[in-house]
């Protein structure tokens, strides 16, 4: 696995740190709740927050999509719909 080290300024132009050099009062701060990729030790992992938000997002954007075209569905049905119908259908299907 490579090994990469943090990027720096090396006379005006962006370089990895040299081998053996280091960043005198430099540290690093993680988030209160991070999500997304982690090290595991020197691997790189997935933490699974994020996995799991997007699974919530695909459900909610699944049920955004049904009441949509059970709406649409509805008024091809209903040939005879005003559009006030067709509104609120819309908003107490949402």
């Amino acid at each position: 696995m490579t090994s990469r080290r943090p990027l720096v300024l090396v006379s005006g132009t962006f370089s990895e740190l040299p081998q053996g050099d280091s960043v005198a009062g430099a540290s690093v701060t993680l988030a209160a709740s991070p999500s997304g990729l982690i090290f595991v030790g020197a691997d790189l992992g997935i933490d699974g927050v994020a996995l799991a938000s997007g699974a919530a997002a695909q459900v909610s954007a699944d049920t955004a999509l049904a009441s949509g075209n059970a709406a649409l569905e509805s008024i091809a049905n209903n040939p005879g719909i005003s559009e006030g119908d067709v509104i609120g259908l819309i908003f107490a299907l949402g």
